[in-house]
């Protein structure tokens, strides 16, 4: 059934001739005449009586219209209701964060969301691995990579820098770090990486320089990793921005500061599938963390990018 002829249907009713209704339409005479006649065949019966001054319902007629109307009803409902949700951030985001993320102070900024928006729900997970959006369920995930993927729209939050770092108590029982290879006396603690050895790559005026090392541990959690390095595990590459309030305390320093060190991302990106016609609720939540997150993450860069702020 075309609910455009249903709806069709009823302005004529409502319009009292065919004519008026054509005119409601924006359409010809001689088209509503013949979408009355499609209508009456689907329907297998004689909906309307005309005559040269007037139309008369038929019983099925009247059915129709009533019906029609009840549809019409429910259509400008539903169109109201998707509006409306477009309008106000209501209902549930589901946002995948990296895991280095769970170290910073979000509390505030979650507070501060849901005290603007109360109709706002949100479900978090910590993942790093850029897994299938759709199949997971996830409306939002937050990544730190250097190429996002091509298989979703990806919004650059801010540049994310690496650096080596290890407690004081540590460093006081080896010999002095004082260049990359140095670290073979180390204990490497670091993200997951490809083979027995982890390949670290140091910049230094413009140069690089690759070091191989055994990882002593491995793991997807950095705040794990942080924690093990504050406790005289070893030495450890984590990103910037998670040590912050370590490096205050003195519970952590910068191994070989003067170098520059890649990390698995430099950048971080808001990932989110192809979608022409996002919900408030989503679109709000990526505005709200791509302009926080920038500026709590940002603030945390040596060498920020001017573009970004």
């Amino acid at each position: 059934m075309d609910l455009n002829l249903l709806n069709l249907f009823a302005t004529i009713v409502d319009a009292g001739t065919l004519s008026e209704a054509a005119v409601r339409h924006g359409i010809t005479r001689s088209l509503v005449s013949r979408k009355l006649k499609e209508l009456e065949a689907t329907m297998g019966a004689q909906l309307l009586r005309r005559t040269t001054r007037h139309i008369e319902l038929t019983q099925q007629g009247r059915i129709v219209y009533e019906h029609a109307v009840r549809i019409a009803g429910e259509v400008e409902a539903a169109q109201l209701a998707v509006s409306t949700l477009r309008a106000m951030p209501v209902g549930y985001v589901r946002i995948s964060l990296p895991t280095g993320l769970s170290s910073l102070n979000l509390r505030p900024l979650m507070a501060d969301l849901s005290r603007q928006y109360p109709d706002l729900r949100l479900r978090i997970l910590f993942s790093n691995r850029v897994s299938d959006l759709l199949q997971s369920e996830i409306d939002i995930a937050l990544r730190v990579v250097s190429n996002p993927p091509q298989d979703y729209v990806a919004r650059e939050v801010c540049k994310v820098e690496w650096h080596l770092y290890a407690s004081p108590e540590y460093l006081s029982t080896l010999p002095e770090i004082a260049q990359p290879n140095d670290l073979t006396k180390a204990c490497y603690l670091c993200p997951p990486c490809e083979g027995p050895l982890a390949d670290i790559t140091f910049k230094v005026d413009a140069q690089r320089k690759h070091i191989l090392l055994e990882p002593k541990i491995q793991t997807e959690d950095f705040s794990f990793l942080k924690q093990a390095a504050v406790l005289g595990a070893g030495v450890a590459l984590l990103p910037n921005y998670m040590v912050q309030e370590e490096i205050r305390e003195g519970s952590l320093q910068k191994v070989l500061p003067g170098h520059e060190v890649e990390g698995p991302g430099d950048r971080l990106w808001i990932l989110t599938t192809r979608n022409p016609y996002p919900s408030s609720a989503v679109t709000m939540v990526i505005d709200f963390f791509r302009r926080e997150l920038r500026k709590l993450i940002g603030d945390y860069s040596e060498t920020r990018n001017p573009g970004l702020r």
